[in-house]
Order: C-alpha cells, then structure tokens, then sequence
C-alpha cells in the first residue's frame, strides 16, 4: 500500500513539475510576441481636429522564423486600430506579412525590424484609444498594446501640442517625405540635423515661435525666433536645427508660442548617443553624481573640482579605469552598472529616487536576487 501511494505521489508531482515547465515556456513567449512598439504622434490638421500618427514596429527577435531552404521566414499578423472614449471602434488598420533573411542571427536581432503606420483624423475635442496587435501566424501567439491620446483641447488659444523631432529616411512616413518622427530617445545617427515638427491653435492674425535649447554649453539659449501667419485658426510648421547644435548629451528644447498677450508652452528632451556612454544615461551631471556608491575617497574627492571644468572628460576617466574590455567601445560594466541605476529608479522610488534609497543602493552593489 505504501508504495502504491509512493508510485501515485511520483506521477503527481511529475505532472505538476511537467505542466509548470510548460506554463513557464508558453509565459516566456508571450512575453516575447509583446516586445514590439506601440508610437504615437499627433499634429493639428484643421481648426476643429488632429492627425494621429502611430506607428507599430516589429523587431525580428520577437517572432517565430521558420527555416526553409536556405533561407528563413517569419509571417505575421498585425493592426493597428483607434476607439472613441466610449469603446466605439472608428478605423482600423491591418496587416498580413512576412520577413525573409538568409542570416539565422538576424532572426535574433533585436535592432532590426518591420515598421507600419497609419494616420488617423480625429475630433480634438476628446480622448481616444490606440490599439496595436501582432500575431505570429507560425506560433498563434499574440500579443497587445495600448496607449491613451488624451487630447480634450477645448477652444482656449493660443494652444501648443507636443512637438516632434523629425529624422531623415526615404519614404512617407505621415509627415514630410524622407522624415520619418522619433521620441528623441539616444539617437545614433543624426544626418545633418533633425526637424522639429510644431503645431498647435490660434486666432487668426499673426502669433510667434521662439525655441530655446538648454543643454551642457548653454542654458536656455535663443536658437529660433519668428512670426508666421494664420487664417484656419491652426498652424503646423517645420523648424530645422544643425546637428552640430546638438552636441550635448541630453539637449533640452523649450517652445513658446504668443499671441495677443498670452502665451503656451512645451519642454521636450532630445538625447544623442555617444560612443562610449551607456544608453540609459541621458544626463552626464547625474550620471558621475550615481556612481558615488564605487568612487573611493580620493575619485570623489578630486571629481569635485574636475566636475566643474570638465564634466564628459572627468566621467570617461572615472569608468575607462573599470572598463573590462579598455580596447573596445563598449563598457559592459558601465552598461550594467546604469541599467541598475534604472531599475532602481523604476522600482524603488519613494521620498528621494530609487537610486539614492538603501534598497536602490543594494540592488546597484549587489544586482538582482537569486531567489
């Protein structure tokens, strides 16, 4: 009898061992098909509605590919869908593709992608949903994201929506041909400079643009001032700034629009990546502030008066000493170190940032749990 219930009790929890292998397996490839992206841009388009720009990319690494031949193939389903703040779908964009590479690493990568786009006109009078899904058509996997354009802009004037930085790539991409939108987010390569994209609502007549750049060589420094002309109660304009302005880490730009005594205005960043720097640094001053949990005493003592002179040069010494790998470009524990720092900020924060509590200050020592 014993061993009837031994036998029994082996089958059980090979079963629940089996079926917990399984569930980890099946969670692993959900949390795979969701990693692509869901963007969003918007820019006004008459006097009583806005364009909404989203953007749904896919990067290879997500999906399945099959090998055929010498070749492999991945197939997909995707959409891109908008819903009034009722729930009542409006328009809805779909689409039944495949990606064929010849390189099996590149069916790993997760720099090169599939990107598709549509562009919606909607009231700016409320809020919407976008939707964006994909479907592996190889593994049935699917996975969702969601985003809220919370717009209810009223008739107040003069009004600024968010602007938008503007980079060049061949083809149409909702905006003017060969630009295609970016957050700003550590941008690699700049051209001869990016385009910002403004827009916004006023009374007709004239009203004017200023655009101020802050960064690390000048604070709030004037680079565009004009006044343009409006009949349709709207305005969208472009305005190109050299890329050798942005030289600076992290540049932030503020636009001001007046008219008639009164005035709006929208602060928006735009980081450039440089060799070197991890890419979850977006502020060289901050940066050197967070490695004070591995600086000894005499680095911190003699950052003090080096940080004032020169901030990028102190910070490439500080961490070209702990460079693992000194003849390549890229500094992994650096890497490590501020994707850390992230986590910490993302997850611990409270009374100060995550970086500066006890737990941020352990968890960037030490990294994650084993258990």
């Amino acid at each position: 009898m014993n061993y009837i219930i031994i036998f029994i009790s082996f089958i059980f929890l090979w079963k629940s061992n089996l079926n917990a292998q399984f569930s980890d397996k099946a969670l692993k490839g959900q949390k795979k098909i969701n990693k692509f992206s869901l963007s969003t841009f918007t820019y006004a388009s008459s006097l009583d509605s806005v364009k909404i720009i989203t953007f749904l990319e896919i990067p290879y690494s997500v999906l399945q590919f099959i090998k055929k031949g010498d070749k492999y193939v991945a197939n997909y389903q995707t959409s891109i869908g908008i819903k009034d703040e009722d729930g009542s779908q409006r328009e809805y964009s779909v689409w039944n593709d495949s990606i064929l590479v010849y390189d099996y690493f590149d069916t790993k990568s997760r720099i090169m992608n599939r990107k598709h786009f549509s562009s919606f006109s909607v009231s700016k009078f409320i809020d919407y949903d976008i939707i964006g899904e994909l479907q592996d058509l190889d593994t049935r996997k699917k996975g969702l994201k969601k985003t809220i354009i919370s717009l209810d802009l009223g008739k107040q004037t003069p009004v600024l929506l968010e602007p938008i930085f503007l980079l060049d790539l061949p083809g149409d991409w909702g905006f003017k041909n060969g630009k295609i939108p970016t957050y700003g987010n550590t941008v690699k390569n700049l051209g001869k400079g990016i385009e910002l994209n403004i827009s916004g609502y006023v009374d007709d007549g004239t009203f004017e643009l200023e655009i101020f750049m802050t960064n690390g060589n000048a604070v709030d420094s004037l680079i565009m001032k004009k006044r343009y002309q409006a009949y349709n109660g709207f305005f969208n304009e472009y305005v190109y700034v050299p890329s050798n302005q942005i030289n600076s880490l992290k540049n932030d730009f503020t636009v001001h629009l007046k008219q008639n005594g009164r005035f709006d205005k929208k602060i928006i960043s735009f980081s450039k990546f440089k060799t070197g720097i991890s890419k979850h640094i977006t502020s060289i001053d901050l940066a050197i502030k967070q490695m004070k949990y591995i600086l000894d005493r005499g680095e911190y003592k003699n950052s003090d008066k080096q940080f004032r002179n020169d901030k990028e040069k102190l910070f490439y010494n500080l961490w070209k000493k702990r460079d693992p790998t000194p003849d390549t470009e890229h500094n992994e524990l650096m890497d490590e170190y501020y994707k850390r720092v992230a986590y910490a900020n993302e997850n611990f924060d409270g009374w100060q940032s995550g970086w500066e509590t006890d737990r941020g200050m352990v968890y960037i020592l030490f990294g994650p749990p084993d258990q």
